[in-house]
């Protein structure tokens, strides 16, 4: 009988974890591929992304009433980080100037900026009328996300540990931003402006 009852509670916490990763592949597969990586860094102001395909923006941006779409990738070079190419940067400058009210704007990063991208951005986001704004590059995951945070600390008083510690959500599996990694010691060891915005 005990057996009986051990083999139920086993097959049962089996069903219930299988389908505990059904749901969760699910979810990264939705984020990944229907929503682009697509976050809310602050609520109708800033959002982060993956690249999404030019038929595609009209609609997300219009949903989120997008201003400004800031594209971190440059496309000349391409490498496992920076995958995209020019004629796909090309084709979503194309695609946002053909949407009225939204600018497009292209930074070209490496995974850790130069200071002179780092200038153009906070010059970018310190104009009022730009917002709301999309940063993004390729997965939406490294780039953008380092930029994202770089706002947070310059616009939102994130302490520099708080921002790198926000800049991964639970279901992206990396360590680009651990505090041993390029991109978490930019964070951590940024200096913020000390003039007002």
């Amino acid at each position: 009988m005990a057996s009986t009852v051990r083999k139920k509670a086993i097959k049962t916490t089996a069903i219930l974890l299988i389908a505990a990763a059904v749901v969760i592949c699910a979810f990264v597969f939705y984020q990944k591929k229907m929503r682009y990586n697509m976050v809310t860094i602050s609520d109708n102001r800033v959002y982060n992304s993956g690249v999404i395909p030019p038929d595609k923006l009209p609609a997300i941006l219009g949903d989120h009433h997008i201003k400004t779409v800031i594209d971190l990738r440059d496309g000349v070079l391409q490498t496992t980080l920076n995958p995209e190419t020019k004629q796909q940067v090309n084709a979503e400058e194309h695609a946002v100037n053909h949407i009225p009210g939204v600018h497009y704007y292209n930074l070209p990063t490496d995974q850790i900026p130069q200071d002179s991208t780092v200038k153009r951005f906070l010059k970018i986001m310190d104009d009022p009328k730009n917002y709301p704004v999309l940063i993004h590059c390729h997965h939406g995951v490294g780039r953008s996300r380092l930029f994202s945070s770089i706002y947070r600390i310059e616009y939102e008083n994130f302490s520099n540990e708080e921002a790198r510690a926000n800049a991964r959500y639970l279901w992206e599996l990396s360590g680009n931003f651990s505090k041993s990694s390029e991109k978490g010691n930019y964070l951590l060891t940024y200096k913020k402006r000390k003039q007002s915005h």
